[in-house]
């Protein structure tokens, strides 16, 4: 093995000479009084750049900035004790700056050594630099010098680690040039071969020092290491990490084959992988889940900024699949107590929880007072738990919808309905006073597949038969806890804050909890070199708006900036918006088509992806939804809502006595965006009417709007427009009917469009990294403390993001009038 080390080792030394310096090139004479590399950094177990922490940066600064946070106290005895304690040393970093105090004892002699650095890069390129200083009786003695230290660590890949240390004296001119290598030949941590090299002032090249050994890793966290050195002396030592806590020692032997003496260490910081932990936790581990609230996938800046608050949605699925994969976790606990969700997140939810189950996981649901879709998702728990005082009501679904006909003739106002599409009836809200006969039917049809989703998931889950829970449905529809637990929809009777003795009592054993950031620190924990590829995810939520709701400008930019990062490999874009303003959809629209001629773009849809929200996501190469999304409505609508007798009935007057409608106008149609101001929506109404020919122009601009959005979807498709036209005329579908006709690829929901982003894009499972893009919305949401009417008034695009559904329908169509708009009717997302 020291045949095959030392050739290892002068084979890395001419590699790193040569980079470093002209082969036939040689230093200037003379005897360095700075101590050299080898003597200073005793300590290390191996180079830097290759193996362990490298002393946390004190060697080599770069190193800091490419490993986690921690502290390590080191110590070494001098071969004729054991337990005695020689040299110590107490080395930390803390985000890429990186600080060491050690003392040294040379028999009567001390020193006493400071290191402060600062280091920054990424785990595939890190630069650092430090101060070195010294002070005691023997500086000069043992040649330890103020010095200036520079280092960088390249790792272009994980088979390969280069790194280059520069020591330069500050009172002194003395220097000394330091390359670093190491080479995984299976790219993994399981065995790492490395060799370092040091030239000083005054020194050949081919005089220079070197090391060579390698380090095998037995399993996670277990670690044997050998460095054999150009004079024949080596050491030996054991590596053990146990999470966030580690040991280490080694063993030197002399050029006689002696014992020397020993270095120990000892750390505690950042989880490290470990079998040991692993083997010690298993089947121990708890996370409670608080699941109340509305789970939204961005939080305010605001937020987050004071603290952690609720989980957003993906960090609620990306929990359950971490635990699911753990191997430590036995138990997840849900508190679904004030749970606001819709129907798709509710199976999204259930599928992952049905497959950390799969694997052996208990979950626990525990409900106050539960509807039909908080039930839906409670089911998919192994054991449901609900308050002695609570209900369960199962009252089905209903899609049922605000008709205002008759509140805008009361109020001298009249909506002319321009209906091009058959199903497009996002306008009958104004135009009608009950369903018309295609929205009546695709209602039906989209609520059949829902209702069917949810009581096949709570009958298979629950064991019970669908003709039972029918019954429940249509005979009992509210039910008291007990009843709930006769009947077979609850396991027991409880409350949250007793969930510890209850799943004691019901494992037979203890657990211990963890809570979301420790488990994602567990299970995100690498030695990998290199950065991984990333899977971005990107969100459109809401109305599709330039300034609010997806904003499309910011949004259009966010998405662009992707297709130039070469370290994503694919993008996961959720979807969950009703559409809107065709120009923001095509906008977004047009650069997802960018990325996507780059590399893989899935589209992930949430409750509702229908309309503008379907024009967003026509480029992606694959498209996912739930059995529950509402999806398509490939049409446009408009109308023109006018004053009609507003005057009279209401008052309103320029000079708040009385009000004449009087205009100067240049240009013949001038007056047509003229008009009143309308208090509460805060928008203009015109005055008249279109005429006959200003009709039949806004005809002939909808029918090329809708050409142009059916061109759009059959090329993003990779279809016929005479499909897409057939599929379209404004017609919604559930998700399950959208993959029959071609608007879908798969069922799925976001994790599951992670996955197949990461096998489009070939990167293995071990090597990828989840980045949010755009998790954070506006700084603060002062609108939605105001009431209702109030906060119709605002303008701000943060508040009118989180106007209620018809609300923002309203405002909408208002200000496009009388261009087309691309927007799906309220009361069809979510569904609760």
């Amino acid at each position: 093995m020291d045949v095959t080390l030392r050739r290892i080792g002068l084979a890395c030394v001419f590699l790193v000479a040569g980079l470093l310096y002209p082969s036939s090139a040689t230093a200037q004479t003379g005897s360095p009084d700075m101590a050299g590399y080898y003597e200073q950094s005793f300590f290390l177990s191996a180079p830097p750049a290759a193996f362990g922490d490298g002393l946390y940066g004190t060697v080599n600064p770069a190193v800091a900035g490419m490993i986690g946070s921690g502290t390590s106290f080191i110590w070494s005895s001098d071969g004729t004790d054991a337990a005695s304690i020689q040299d110590w040393g107490v080395f930390s970093n803390f985000g890429g700056l990186s600080a060491s105090y050690a003392r040294l004892n040379r028999g009567a002699l001390d020193v006493n050594a400071y290191h402060i650095g600062v280091s920054g890069g990424t785990r595939s390129a890190s630069f650092g630099l430090a101060y070195q200083g010294f002070s005691g009786d023997a500086t000069a003695a043992l040649g330890r010098y103020n010095r200036l230290v520079t280092g960088t660590v390249l790792r272009p890949s994980r088979y390969l680690s280069v790194g280059a240390i520069g020591n330069v004296g500050l009172e002194t001119d003395d220097w000394e040039v330091v390359g670093e290598i190491g080479v995984r030949p299976f790219g993994t941590s399981r065995l790492t071969l490395f060799a370092d090299a040091a030239v000083a002032d005054g020194e050949a090249v081919r005089d220079a020092p070197w090391s060579a050994g390698g380090a095998l890793e037995i399993v996670d966290g277990v670690q044997v290491f050998a460095r054999f050195f150009e004079n024949e002396s080596q050491t030996v030592g054991l590596r053990i990490d146990l999470g966030r806590t580690g040991a280490e020692s080694a063993s030197g032997i002399d050029t006689n084959g002696d014992y020397t003496g020993q270095v120990s260490r000892v750390r505690v910081g950042d989880f490290q992988p470990s079998a040991l932990y692993r083997a010690a936790a298993s089947d121990r581990q708890r996370i409670d889940l608080e699941l109340t609230g509305p789970l939204p996938y961005r939080k305010s800046r605001l937020v987050t900024f004071f603290g952690e608050g609720p989980p957003r949605y993906y960090e609620v699925l990306r929990t359950i699949r971490q635990a699911a994969e753990s191997g430590t976790v036995r138990v997840i606990t849900l508190n679904l107590s004030g749970v606001q969700l819709g129907t798709a997140k509710a199976w999204e939810l259930r599928r992952a929880l049905r497959t950390a189950s799969d694997r052996g996981i208990t979950v626990i649901a525990y409900l106050e007072n539960a509807g039909m879709t908080d039930y839906f998702l409670a089911s998919a728990a192994d054991v449901v738990v609900q308050d002695p005082r609570g209900t369960v009501t199962l009252p089905g679904y209903a899609l049922s919808r605000t008709y205002l006909d008759g509140t805008l003739d009361k109020l001298g106002l009249e909506f002319d309905e321009w209906r091009f599409f058959e199903y497009k009836s996002a306008a009958e809200t104004l135009s009608r006073t009950g369903f018309s006969e295609a929205d009546s039917t695709q209602r039906a049809e989209y609520l059949d597949d829902v209702y069917a989703t949810v009581v096949r998931g709570i009958a298979t889950d629950r064991g019970l038969s669908r003709d039972s829970l029918n019954a429940l449905v249509d005979e009992k529809t509210i039910l008291t806890a007990l009843e709930a637990q006769t009947a077979g929809l609850v396991d027991s009777l409880g409350r949250w804050h007793d969930r510890d003795e209850f799943v004691d009592a019901l494992l037979d054993h203890g657990t211990r909890t963890i809570d979301r950031d420790d488990l994602d620190e567990v299970a995100t924990a690498t030695r990998a070199w290199s950065e991984p590829d990333k899977i971005a995810v990107v969100y459109g939520i809401g109305p599709t708006s330039m300034e609010s709701g997806i904003e499309a400008r910011t949004l259009h930019e966010s998405i662009r900036k992707l297709k130039g990062r070469g370290d994503v490999a694919a993008v996961v874009f959720r979807v969950d918006s009703p559409g809107g303003d065709g120009m923001a959809s095509d906008l977004v629209a047009q650069a997802l088509k960018e990325v996507a001629a780059e590399k893989p773009v899935v589209v992930s849809q949430g409750q509702v992806a229908g309309s503008g929200g379907y024009w967003i996501s026509a480029y992606a190469d694959s498209i996912l939804a739930t059995p529950t999304t509402v999806t398509g409505s490939i049409g446009v609508i408009g109308g023109w809502l006018y004053a009609d007798g507003w005057s009279e009935k209401t008052g309103q007057t320029y000079d708040v006595v009385q009000q004449t409608y009087d205009v100067v106008q240049e240009g013949e149609r001038a007056d047509l965006f003229t008009g009143y101001q309308l208090p509460l929506i805060g928008t203009q109404i015109p005055a008249r009417p279109l005429q006959e020919e200003e009709r039949e122009r806004v005809a002939d601009l909808f029918e090329s709007f809708y050409s142009e959005f059916v061109e759009l979807v059959a090329e993003g498709r990779d279809t016929t427009e005479a499909h897409i036209r057939d599929v379209g005329e404004g017609r919604i579908y559930s998700g399950l009917d959208g993959q029959q006709i071609g608007l879908v690829d798969e069922i799925g929901g976001m994790l599951d469009a992670i996955d197949l982003a990461r096998r489009a894009a070939d990167v293995p499972a071990t090597r990828v990294e989840i980045i949010e893009v755009n998790p954070a919305s506006g700084f603060w949401n002062f609108g939605r403390f105001l009431p209702g009417p109030l906060r119709l008034l605002l303008q701000g695009s943060e508040e009118e993001e989180h106007l209620p559904p018809a609300d923002a329908f309203i405002r909408t169509v208002l200000r496009h009038q009388p261009a087309p708009v691309v927007m799906i009717p309220p009361g069809l997302y979510p569904v609760n």
